[in-house]
């Protein structure tokens, strides 16, 4: 008694200090505890996966929420490293400002809000289209004002807001439930489309520029929104917006790929559940000759969480920071 035996187990966990695991982990006894952020954890589950701890990888991992080195929300991460020496945040989709943080998960319309609050003339042309409910406005002087938001880098709430353009503009009772509803529409198009339109680049496709590590969905959402107000249907818009986003995902992985001497590229996180997106991205990458590494045993959204966690807390990558 009176110690910690050798044969307790390594607990690993996600370190927000918010989540039940971290809370739940503090309690159990253990040789050792080790917090892992969770988009790396993303990454190390595929590589555990297909048993290749020292393979070095571009890895992209998109989601929702999840607790930042810096404080911030993440969820649209690039990465670049492996298992063994742990990886280094290479770039992101630039951060909006969520008014309620977290809680814009549920409700889509402070997403748009938090996407938008830097583009008044956006603003403009998207009310003339269509009435946008209270709760967008309050959401929208809370962003300019840059009061009760959280920075956020959520790839999952630039599709929450995108989705709200399209017209899904309620309250959600699970979070993912408005990038559903934008898959939906760009599926029904996808299938009218005739094969030979599948080939990348997709074209035509929305502007969203990689610069500098970072991925500027502003004037992704300009175009978008002028589509919109030119009458192009709601579901070739979700399409191209799809198939813009995958387009931009290969070309900045490919030239981190090529930069960094990688293996494969990674992608995981609940984002890439939407099937729609995830075709695209393999034919982009297969036309940048990049080889692509998906979860095949694992879920891609947080069911597969913990093996990453395991891993990484294993081979000691876990605390490699950005």
């Amino acid at each position: 008694m009176g110690g910690v035996s050798k044969t307790e187990p390594i607990v690993a966990f996600d370190r927000h200090p918010d989540y039940r695991p971290a809370q739940f982990a503090e309690t159990l006894p253990a040789r050792r505890r080790v917090p892992v952020q969770r988009h790396r954890a993303y990454i190390a589950g595929v590589l555990a996966e297909r048993e290749a701890p020292e393979a070095r990888v571009v890895g992209v991992a998109f989601d929702g929420t999840g607790d930042g080195d810096d404080g911030a929300i993440w969820g649209g991460e690039f990465f670049v490293g492996s298992l063994t020496a742990g990886f280094r945040r290479a770039g992101h989709l630039r951060a909006a400002r969520l008014p309620g943080g977290d809680a814009a998960a549920r409700f889509p319309l402070q997403a748009l809000a938090g996407f938008v609050f830097e583009a008044p003339d956006v603003v403009q042309r998207l009310a003339r289209r269509r009435a946008l409910p209270t709760r967008f406005w309050q959401a929208l002087k809370f962003a300019e004002g840059n009061e009760q938001t959280v920075p956020a880098t959520s790839a999952g709430r630039l599709f929450d807001a995108v989705a709200v353009l399209l017209g899904f503009d309620r309250a959600i009772p699970f979070e993912g439930q408005a990038t559903i509803r934008l898959e939906h529409p760009a599926a029904r198009a996808r299938s009218g489309k005739r094969r030979s339109s599948e080939r990348y680049p997709f074209e035509p496709r929305y502007p969203f520029p990689w610069r500098d590590g970072e991925l500027d969905y502003r004037p992704l959402l300009a175009a978008m929104v002028d589509d919109l107000v030119s009458g192009r249907p709601a579901a070739e818009i979700a399409l191209a917006f799809h198939r813009s986003v995958a387009g931009t995902i290969a070309e900045a992985a490919a030239e981190l790929f090529r930069r960094e001497k990688a293996e494969a590229v990674v992608v995981a996180g609940g984002v890439f559940q939407n099937a729609v997106l995830l075709e695209a991205l393999k034919a982009a990458l297969e036309a940048h000759g990049v080889p692509l590494w998906v979860p095949r045993a694992v879920p891609p959204n947080d069911g597969g969480l913990s093996l990453g966690q395991a891993a990484l807390a294993v081979t000691g990558g876990g605390a490699i920071r950005s």
